[in-house]
């Protein structure tokens, strides 16, 4: 029986901890994110993807774009986090943009073709020994 309650209570610790992580991200993308998106402009996609990451980690994000709409991407991240880096690529891996030329945390693209696009982004390392460990998140709005 003190087993059982064991595991239970460490279900318990488990499930609340992770709710904490995602209301850190929610908490993120509603903060910043949207901001960042400009909602007056862009209508939020019905989803957006948000992971809690730690410097070094890479995140692969497939999303479709579809013709003549023109697309606005934001990739952010937690403050503790160094300066992310991102690039949308075909499926092919051309890239067709890469943010380490303007150093920017969005991107407005007109699609030209429905097509998917995959959006990749870099958590670089620091040069001190402690690794940061934050929410990372992507958004993707389209302009009415």
């Amino acid at each position: 029986m003190k087993s059982f309650l064991h595991t239970i209570l460490l279900i318990v610790l488990i499930a609340g901890g992770s709710s904490n992580i995602n209301a850190q991200c929610l908490d993120l993308v509603k903060t910043t994110g949207f901001n960042k998106l400009n909602t007056e402009l862009y209508v939020p996609e019905g989803r957006f993807d948000a992971l809690t990451l730690s410097e070094g980690d890479n995140l692969k994000v497939y999303k479709s774009f579809f013709r003549g709409k023109t697309y606005k991407i934001v990739v952010i991240g937690a403050e503790n986090m160094p300066k992310l880096k991102f690039q949308v690529k075909t499926m092919q891996g051309n890239v067709i943009y890469d943010n380490s030329e303007d150093n920017s945390d969005n991107w407005e693209y007109t699609s030209d073709r429905n097509q998917n696009l995959m959006i990749t982004v870099e958590i670089p390392s620091n040069s001190d020994s402690q690794i940061d460990t934050g929410c990372i998140a992507v958004l993707l709005g389209y302009k009415m």
